[in-house]
């Protein structure tokens, strides 16, 4: 059987912060030690299982990670997660087992990495490490912001945020979160489809927002900082 040729995997991982300080050496090293799987929308990862023996790279796609509560059955979705992102941290670093969830929101290709094979590999490779470390205090950070937002602010001030942190800036075109359902919107701020989508026609009203295809635009930028700057 042919193997497989992950060349074009290269220069993706170039454009990873994880990989700044890794040779094109070390870079086809860890290609060889790993694999794309291709993993199609609303494949789930439960209770992180799947995370215990393998590290996973986003290539492409998104994909939520999730905490479910059985008894209200109720999903709030802690982080989506982008191209070059990258999980399951806490296994590889050996943190302490977390029950949380993983779902594809879209079809995604996923670099696959044996854990035990990556661990052999930063052993020659400790920068990896060093970036694996910043790369997790960012999204301690970012959950520190979201916990705080889920606990103090209003459903406003959550969807203004949500908006914000996912625009770019230079077009003022919503990315990552749009083409997302509502529901999934909902649980990105810890609220109920109904709640955001009453939440959705404000913005609409008050000339924050347009929705076309259902495609979120944003057409006040200085009205949906006020949202957030005011509240």
């Amino acid at each position: 059987m042919a193997k497989e040729n992950k060349d074009y995997i290269i220069p993706i991982l170039k454009e990873n912060s994880l990989f700044n300080e890794i040779s094109d050496e070390q870079l086809h090293a860890y290609t060889k030690i790993s694999t794309v799987k291709q993993w199609p929308k609303n494949t789930c990862l439960l209770d992180g299982d799947g995370t215990l023996y393998n590290f996973y790279i986003i290539i492409s796609g998104k994909l939520k990670l999730y905490y479910y509560n059985k008894s209200k059955d109720r999903k709030i979705t802690l982080f989506l997660l982008v191209k070059h992102d990258a999980f399951d941290v806490s296994q590889l670093l050996n943190f302490s087992h977390h029950k949380v969830y993983y779902e594809t929101l879209t079809n995604a290709n996923i670099l696959t990495t044996n854990s035990l094979l990556l661990k052999r590999w930063m052993a020659d490779n400790p920068e990896f490490y060093k970036s694996l470390l910043q790369y997790t205090l960012c999204k301690l950070k970012d959950l520190e912001a979201y916990v705080s937002s889920a606990s103090i602010d209003d459903t406003s001030t959550k969807l203004a945020r949500l908006l914000i942190n996912n625009v770019n800036h230079s077009s003022n075109q919503i990315e990552n979160i749009n083409n997302l359902p509502h529901k999934e919107l909902a649980q990105l701020i810890g609220t109920t489809r109904a709640v955001l989508n009453r939440q959705i026609q404000v913005f609409k009203k008050e000339g924050i927002i347009d929705i076309k295809k259902k495609t979120i635009e944003i057409t006040n930028m200085n009205l949906l900082l006020d949202k957030l700057n005011n509240h």
